[in-house]
């Protein structure tokens, strides 16, 4: 399921997502991330990009990790999910969730 949604995320040293909380659920990461990179929707998000700065426009690293609430919050979700960091902004993205109850949970 796509979600879209900025959320912080607690880091490890070398970058990679360790906790990230959504929707008021503080969540742990419980595997080692796949990383790939993505192209971004551009057209939708930036005007102009800086001198020497246009492949922010158009890549954004993505980190596929599983993880488990670590705490109690009206929609836990166990699950797979996609994290984005805009590489221009710094800030992170929770692209999207996979899981067979996710709809279920998110919309009932």
């Amino acid at each position: 399921m796509k979600i879209d949604e900025r959320v912080p995320v607690e880091t490890t040293e070398g970058g990679a997502p360790l906790r990230f909380t959504w929707r008021r659920v503080v969540y742990g990461v419980v595997s080692s991330p796949e990383v790939w990179v993505t192209r971004r929707d551009w057209w939708r998000s930036a005007t102009r990009a800086p001198r020497g700065e246009g492949r922010y426009l158009v890549e954004m690293p993505v980190w596929r990790v599983d993880a488990l609430p670590l705490t109690d919050g009206a929609h836990r979700v166990d699950g797979t999910f996609d994290l984005a960091r805009d590489p221009a902004s710094g800030e992170w993205l929770l692209l999207g969730v996979f899981d067979d109850q996710v709809d279920q949970q998110l919309f009932a």
